[in-house]
């Protein structure tokens, strides 16, 4: 099997059926584009609209991922919790409260430390798949760049094709894609741009050892950039899972709630330490917010790689393009 077949291959395997078949009637019929389009504004490469119920607990999530609503969400949280130990010191007289000091403090150490635990873990998770979504949105566009640069080892018109491609999926990415990203979604035109890259270098047949060698390292990094494109939009879809924010916000009542157990004889006092661990909290799970969507809100990764590729592409294209026009 030559080099192009084993393109086509990798394309069957890596997409859902009818996928490459439907590229080229994509592009030259204006209803398959709209069905297309709409198509995409509700599923990812792989997902059916409706088919993860999911992604809706994740927008309305997102809708709320700023640093003004994260304010506003922490006054909001520390006025509740106030409010419920103010309302057990009316209810409950202090010397009851200290009579539940020795039993309180050992379960509010048992309760304090596998919060602390499964906090800090997600915290870090959500950390951690940021700093991951910005290395795969580095690697995308790395090779993205390889792919334009080694195009220069095809035949001239071959070359230009492949060039302008880059350049309109970079295009893209920044200013169709990323924006959709934003509510959890990806382009279908962008990643039909990614697709016409696939299929123009599929298209090429080598012709002498020099372009076949050349040839499967283009491969090798149009393969990278749809596994990360992958990847990328993959990350943009799914965030925090439900379950874990039920968990987490569950165990930060139960923990706020077991303070009130504790009666000191300054009420005030025990308001400021109440507001201190509400707050600290309420930080925590604002980072699990930030952090465990990397394509949101106000703390997101930006596509500065891609506008360098962008800027790059555009000005090389621009040099090329001269010479022909003075002749």
């Amino acid at each position: 099997m030559g080099v192009g077949g084993e393109l086509q291959a990798w394309l069957e395997l890596s997409l859902p059926a009818g996928s490459i078949g439907s590229l080229a009637s994509n592009a030259s019929s204006p209803q398959r584009r709209k069905v297309s389009a709409d198509h995409g504004q509700t599923m990812s490469d792989y997902n059916s609209p409706g088919s993860n119920p999911e992604i809706s607990t994740r927008d309305k999530i997102m809708a709320i991922d700023s640093y003004v609503t994260g304010v506003f969400l922490i006054a909001g949280t520390v006025a509740m919790a106030i409010v419920g130990l103010l309302a057990v010191r009316r209810t409950v007289n202090v010397q009851t409260l200290k009579e539940c000091h020795e039993v309180g403090g050992y379960l509010l150490s048992v309760v304090g430390t596998l919060y602390a635990v499964l906090l800090g873990l997600v915290v870090v998770d959500s950390m951690q798949r940021f700093q991951s979504a910005q290395v795969t949105c580095q690697q995308e566009a790395n090779s993205l760049a390889d792919i334009y640069l080694l195009a220069d080892h095809l035949p001239k018109e071959k070359q230009l094709e492949v060039k302008r491609l880059c350049l309109a999926y970079a295009d893209d990415v920044i200013h169709k894609e990323w924006p959709t990203m934003d509510d959890g979604k990806e382009s279908t035109d962008t990643r039909n741009k990614a697709l016409k890259i696939m299929k123009a270098l599929n298209a090429f047949e080598p012709q002498t050892n020099n372009e076949s060698d050349m040839y499967q390292t283009v491969l090798s990094e149009a393969c990278q950039l749809w596994d990360n494109r992958r990847a990328r939009t993959n990350v943009a879809q799914y965030g925090v899972p439900v379950e874990e924010w039920m968990v987490l916000i569950a165990g930060g009542i139960v923990t706020i709630f077991f303070t009130y157990f504790f009666g000191m004889e300054s009420l005030p006092l025990q308001v400021l330490m109440t507001t201190m661990i509400t707050t600290l909290i309420g930080l925590n799970l604002l980072l699990v917010l930030w952090f465990g969507y990397p394509f949101s809100g106000d703390r997101k990764v930006h596509p500065s790689a891609f506008q360098v590729d962008q800027e790059v592409f555009a000005t090389e294209l621009s040099n090329i393009q001269q010479p022909s026009r003075k002749l």
